[in-house]
């Protein structure tokens, strides 16, 4: 049941464009938690961190000042980080049906399960499976634009999510994945081609940065599943590459192996349309808009630090990094003893992703995921309610 739980709220799909389950699912958590203690069930009471909360609701009081500041208006950050607060606290409600016994070994293998039902999902509708294809695009926000193009594949996973923040949610999800199996060597390497395969159809940014938490966190036993996927890419690559899929999806090891020089035409938009030098005054206290009033982003950029910094200046851009980085060295304490290899490897990630869409703190599966891992442990101050004393 618990493997259930953790796929719906981890991945948060739509039901069939209807709601969210990561709401529904912690909402029927909070419902049972409840229910539990009103039997007299509960004796170990709710735990909370509460250092952890006070950071969240800390972001969404502080990120309304720019907006104030400036007198925009504009408050769909703070709506935002509203919501990124409401899903950290049904994680929270989560995490106590769940995990508070079992902890980290129960949630681990959860993650994996999700791994498989991901890549089940992905194979069936990249095998043009027809009531697969329309249930992973049920699941999803509604892109009719990309329905029948050579991105459809993006969508074939079972998620609300969709590209970049996808890919970034598979980025964090591989690393933190590698670094558990580093210090506990427990987790079969067929879970490293499924995640490798999963993340390949979420995106390219995850075909490039997955080749630095695989070095970073090599072990010899790895490499028959890493020659399975490379030689599964380089055959595509050698036989398909006319394939509207194949084509999009290894952009980059296409242009490698045919020496057309471009990582992919994505980066290249990036460096030609989206990423430009702010004025003195932006950079210092931005302009207090996240959206354009005229509708799309403020500045019309896609990178992260640009939104940022033309929203609330370097203060804020500052900001969202720490509370980023707050839940970063908190899952290292909890899950790796602190280890600054981890916590400098994946801010460097999240860096140069930031460089190409949101990052820091951007309430996303990603965001929600690390929110959620940082739960087990000690680490921290947390908080029993309504313990109740066994009769």
């Amino acid at each position: 049941m618990s493997a259930l739980f953790n796929l719906f709220y981890i991945y948060d799909p739509w039901l069939f464009h209807f709601f969210r389950m990561a709401f529904f699912i912690g909402i029927i958590c909070i419902v049972i938690l409840a229910y539990q203690y009103y039997q007299g069930k509960r004796s170990i009471g709710i735990i909370l961190p509460i250092d952890s909360l006070a950071v969240v609701f800390g972001l969404v009081v502080l990120s309304i000042i720019p907006a104030l500041a400036h007198h925009t208006n504009d408050f769909s950050v703070t709506l935002m980080y509203i919501k990124g607060a409401v899903l950290f606290i049904l994680g929270i409600a989560l995490y106590n049906l769940f995990y508070y016994s079992q902890q980290q070994q129960k949630v681990i293998h959860d993650l994996k399960i999700g791994i498989v039902v991901q890549a089940i999902v992905g194979f069936l509708a990249l095998a043009s499976i027809p009531f697969m294809i329309d249930f992973a695009l049920s699941t999803n926000a509604v892109f009719p634009r990309f329905y029948n193009s050579e991105q459809e594949y993006r969508l074939y996973n079972f998620t609300s999510s969709g590209f970049f923040q996808l890919s970034l949610f598979y980025v964090v999800l591989l690393h933190f994945l590698l670094a558990y199996n580093d210090k506990y060597n427990n987790i079969n390497s067929i879970f490293l081609f499924l995640l490798l395969f999963i993340g390949l159809i979420s995106g390219r940014t995850f075909l490039m940065l997955s080749l630095v938490s695989i070095a970073l966190y090599f072990k010899w036993r790895y490499i028959p599943a890493l020659l399975l996927f490379g030689g599964i890419c380089l055959f595509l690559v050698f036989n398909f590459s006319e394939h509207k899929y194949v084509a999009h999806a290894l952009e980059p090891l296409i242009n490698l192996v045919y020496g057309k020089g471009a990582v992919s035409s994505s980066t290249d938009t990036l460096m030609e349309k989206h990423l430009f030098i702010p004025q003195l005054k932006q950079i210092l206290i931005g302009d207090g808009y996240y959206f354009a009033p005229k509708g799309g982003y403020y500045g019309g950029t896609d990178s992260g630090f640009l939104r940022q910094l033309l929203y609330g200046g370097i203060v804020y851009l500052l900001l969202c990094f720490s509370v980023t980085a707050y839940f970063v060295i908190r899952i290292a304490k909890n899950w790796f003893n602190g280890s600054w290899k981890f916590i400098l490897s994946i801010l460097l990630l999240l860096s140069i992703l930031h460089i190409k869409a949101d990052t820091y703190a951007f309430p996303g599966i990603m965001m929600s995921l690390l929110m959620f891992l940082s739960l087990f442990g000690q680490e921290g101050k947390h908080k029993v309610l309504l313990k109740q004393i066994q009769k």
